[in-house]
């Protein structure tokens, strides 16, 4: 391969060493991982190159990198919550939920190095101003479903006008307010109006006013601009950032293609090297009225509903597969597994006859041997046809892993490597136990992996890491003692930037694929020595099982 000066490189091995010269026995500057970028600053020799990466200029081994880019998917420690930042082998970025604080906002700071980017009109700054760029695109967000732990990290991120949302994805329940004079009296509220309504169909309720299409929700953001409801302020928000902005629910039609953007995220369909296929919500056209509109099916009670009809995204990139799949719960994994698993029975239902009767041990009558019997084939014909549809190599757990979910869902997925996004200071005892048991007792494989951001960062979000405690002070007493304004702000500049590394670095569980070999990698909090600082873990395609393994000799620290 020939290099061209000032090119962008990426890591091909597992990880690899920064050196501070050309001599391999060198000092270390930084440790890299599969998937890093570099930018070659045109010196080389034999066997090593001259490199920028991760803040640091050194040497690199030429066989330990190539020019092509691979798929980097960080689970963002946001505290209590989701947030996922995904860039894709052609440069774009996914962002899917984004907490309910200000983490992934820092995140994206550190990433972009937004606090020193100069953008016309932002901050003061003038076209008179020397180094001026464009905005940062993101491409790509995706709203799972307008819980705020989801959603309400994006406010910050569309206030913020170094960046640019272009495209927006969501489930189609949004709330708003609802007037007096505009309510049906065939169509049922709820008290508060959140999800707009239901009406009833074959005995179910539905909700009714999903919204679909990119016209709608700009119609009823205008509709409502004074509203001061968190999800329509923060999609308001967007809108302010970006006129032009689209929005479109993301969706599955048990029907037709009515409702939504089809079976796969727009511009990553089955055709493409990265793949996002839509595995729900279900929408099901509902007949009400003399109309017939793609509705979302009641699952219970307003929460229940909202979290139960989450976007789940699976991934695709060659061999490996990712599920993302927002606050799934009890209640929407049946109404998942009826459909995926082609029954009309309760899975929730029949688990719960199963162990029932399996606690009677050896006082069981013949009858209910028979019956446990039966059960257990049923469960597992419902397995066997939801695998295909659902099995993957790496899942988000669901709901932070809570307590709400079937162990037969989790058998459908069957994965190696399980990452759970909770946080501190919440009433929920995320993962709870329960969870975490089950994760690894229907995972894949002899040793199952169960990542957590949580326990990835294992203190509270800017607590004393490296003595960060003690540095904060130090940068408040600089400030206090600061000469001028201009001198405060430069020493607070330097304080966010601290706290911005501080989030990417600590909690972030990182994933880095090319397909085929794949790293899930978390920073060591207290790391023996620079060119040892991450814990990893390697899957890699068999060609004789035809499936991703752990390689249990992979280097995890």
């Amino acid at each position: 391969m020939e290099l061209i000066q000032g090119r962008n490189y990426f890591v091909s091995v597992t990880d690899t060493v920064l050196r501070e010269t050309k001599i391999k026995s060198s000092k270390a500057l930084n440790h890299l991982l599969l998937g890093d970028w570099m930018r070659y600053l045109g010196e080389q020799s034999a066997s090593k190159a001259k490199m920028r990466c991760r803040g640091c200029t050194g040497w690199v081994d030429k066989k330990h990198f190539s020019d092509k880019r691979l798929l980097e998917i960080n689970f963002i420690d946001i505290g209590q919550g989701d947030g996922c930042h995904i860039v894709t082998p052609d440069d774009q970025i996914i962002l899917v939920d984004a907490g309910e604080g200000n983490n992934m906002h820092r995140f994206l700071s550190w990433r972009y190095n937004l606090r020193k980017m100069k953008v016309v009109g932002v901050d003061g700054i003038s076209s008179n101003d020397a180094g001026t760029r464009n905005p940062i695109d993101i491409d790509h967000i995706v709203i799972s479903h307008p819980d705020k732990d989801h959603y309400y990290g994006f406010k910050q991120i569309f206030e913020n006008h170094k960046l640019k949302p272009l495209k927006i994805y969501h489930n189609g329940i949004v709330e708003r307010p609802i007037v007096k004079a505009e309510q049906d009296p065939d169509l049922r509220y709820y008290s508060n109006d959140d999800l707009g309504g239901y009406a009833n169909q074959d005995a179910e309720h539905y909700v009714w006013d999903v919204i679909h299409n990119n016209a709608d929700m700009h119609s009823i953001i205008v509709k409502y601009n004074a509203t001061s409801k968190n999800y329509l302020s923060t999609l308001r928000a967007a809108r302010e950032n970006n006129k032009s902005v689209k929005f479109a629910s993301l969706n599955k039609s048990l029907n037709s293609s009515l409702s939504g953007t089809g079976e796969f995220m727009p511009g990553f369909e089955d055709d493409k090297s990265l793949k996002m296929k839509v595995l729900g919500p279900l929408t099901e056209n509902v007949s009400f009225k003399g109309k017939i509109k793609p509705a979302l099916m009641r699952l219970g009670a307003e929460g229940v509903t909202k979290n139960g009809h989450s976007v789940i995204l699976q991934a695709q990139i060659g061999k490996l597969k990712v599920m993302l799949g927002g606050d799934l719960n009890t209640q929407s994994e049946d109404y998942l597994l009826k459909h995926y698993g082609d029954t009309n029975k309760i899975v929730s239902e029949l688990e719960e006859r199963l162990y029932e009767l399996q606690a009677k041990g050896n006082n069981t009558t013949p009858d209910e041997r028979h019956e446990i019997a039966q059960l257990e084939t049923e469960i597992n014909a419902i397995i066997a046809k939801a695998r295909p549809h659902f099995e993957v190599d790496v899942t988000k757990a669901c709901h932070h892993g809570s307590h709400h979910f079937s162990e037969t869902f989790l058998r459908t997925l069957n994965p190696i490597a399980t990452v759970i996004s909770s946080g501190d200071g919440e009433s929920y005892s995320h993962p709870r136990p329960d969870a975490l048991g089950s994760i690894g007792k229907y995972g894949r494989g002899i040793r199952p992996l169960i990542f957590s951001t949580e326990l990835a960062r294992s203190t509270n979000e800017f607590c004393e890491v490296f003595k960060y405690f003690e540095l904060l002070k130090d940068y408040e007493k600089r400030i206090a003692e600061a000469p001028n304004v201009a001198a405060k702000k430069k020493i607070e500049k330097e304080m966010q930037q601290k706290k911005d590394r501080n989030v990417a670095v600590y909690g972030m569980i990182t994933l880095r694929t090319d397909g085929e070999k794949t790293i899930l990698a978390q920073k060591l909090e207290a790391p023996r020595k620079l060119s040892e600082k991450w814990d990893i873990h390697e899957l890699q395609f068999n060609p004789n099982t035809g499936a991703m393994e752990y390689l249990r000799s992979a280097k995890a620290h």
